[in-house]
């Protein structure tokens, strides 16, 4: 799909919000996840210079709940990748709208060059993931993309750290347990920094650096595991994440 193909964020949005209220009244918690869960949380992901293109939208499923999770998208008129969802159906599902983007339904687990478990404790009402997991989903990615550097600056200037809006221990709880995934959390926010004095001004790069140091601090503050400090001791001399396969 082309740029200029690509439906616009308040279509993507609205299908969105359709097929989560019809999950919710088939009692399924449906949640988004990805650029258009950024751009309904955050408003600067909606302007110039933080606002992108987008070609689809992901959600997420608790583990049980794939199966009616799948009927509520056939009988919302979407045709499942029937090949692709037979094979990885118990960990992702893909399903293609009727005016052609694409789905990724995720099955309980996020997986891409880290895991992060996201159906257990989904919030109860909302569109979204909790945005904590939404950033964690954006600094998880070790070969971080422009597209990725932008929603994790909206999200850390519109949800700053020390507002309510970004649960700063359930941002690192998983971080503590896991040293690959800390590292490239650790990594990731310099550049996110970095982007946000690129392209935004003074005061909104500086808010955007002071929302990423308290993250810092609360990661290097937070007790770590027996496992993560053993895996510490090695370093970067292992590789320390995944790169994600993409689907046939």
């Amino acid at each position: 799909m082309t740029e200029e193909s690509a439906p616009a964020a308040g279509e993507l949005l609205a299908a969105a919000e359709e097929v989560i209220a019809a999950a919710a009244a088939a009692d399924i918690t449906l949640r988004l996840l990805g650029g258009i869960a950024v751009f309904h949380l955050a408003p600067s992901a909606r302007q110039s210079p933080l606002a992108r293109t987008y070609h689809d939208f992901d959600v997420v499923v608790p583990s049980r709940q794939g199966g009616p999770a799948r009927k509520v998208f056939r009988a919302s008129g979407y045709t499942e990748d029937a090949h692709f969802n037979a094979l990885h159906g118990a960990q992702r599902m893909i399903f293609a709208a009727p005016s052609g983007f694409v789905v990724d339904m995720l099955v309980g687990t996020f997986q891409m060059c880290h895991r992060l478990e996201l159906g257990r404790d989904l919030p109860g009402h909302g569109l979204t993931i909790h945005p904590a997991d939404l950033l964690l989903t954006k600094l998880q990615i070790v070969q971080i993309e422009d597209k990725d550097l932008r929603d994790a600056t909206a999200l850390l200037l519109d949800l700053p750290s020390d507002g309510p809006g970004l649960d700063v221990g359930r941002f690192v709880a998983p971080l503590a347990s896991d040293w690959g995934f800390y590292h490239t959390v650790e990594r990731n926010l310099p550049r996110v920094e970095q982007y946000a004095r690129d392209r935004l001004g003074a005061g909104e790069a500086q808010a955007v650096a002071a929302s990423a140091g308290r993250l810092r601090e609360a990661m290097e503050a937070a007790p770590k595991s027996l496992r993560w400090k053993v895996r510490a001791r090695v370093g970067e001399k292992v590789t320390w994440y995944e790169l994600p396969e993409e689907p046939d």
